[in-house]
């Protein structure tokens, strides 16, 4: 992290009035997290693969869990994705109208991505298989 860090700081970080500082942080993931969503939702999988889709051992159990799994990851990661965009544009407003240094801008802002790249999918696939334990039990 600290040699991050030290890359980003080292090459010339965009001003504040930039456009890359409203774009850059968990908008940018919440923006990946609802297209792929999209994308998923409206062009699910149709048979269980190993290369597209919510890909688990009990959403690969059979056709009618893997069919459910695809629908309900894709809906949550529809909703995960505008949370992180609003909660992006909310982090980069403050960032953006609060005078803190370059370094620690970039610091925020690395955190909060990792954030928004971890918890939407680990919330996910907790949800997800929650859920299809509860509606499929062990079948």
């Amino acid at each position: 992290m600290h040699h991050l860090l030290i890359i980003l700081t080292a090459v010339h970080y965009p001003p504040k009035d930039s456009w890359f500082n409203w774009f850059f942080g968990p908008q940018m993931l919440g923006t990946v997290f609802l297209l792929i969503g999209a994308i998923q939702f409206r062009y699910p999988p149709k048979k269980i693969n190993n290369w597209y889709g919510y890909r688990t051992g009990t959403s690969m159990r059979n056709q009618e869990t893997w069919d459910e799994a695809q629908r309900y990851s894709a809906l949550y990661m529809i909703k995960a994705g505008i949370v992180c965009i609003v909660v992006g544009l909310i982090i980069a407003t403050v960032l953006n109208l609060t005078p803190v240094s370059d370094k620690l801008h970039v610091v925020i802002v690395l955190v909060f991505i990792i954030a928004s790249g971890m918890a939407p999918t680990l919330f996910m696939m907790a949800k997800t298989e929650k859920y299809l334990t509860q509606k499929f039990g062990d079948k």
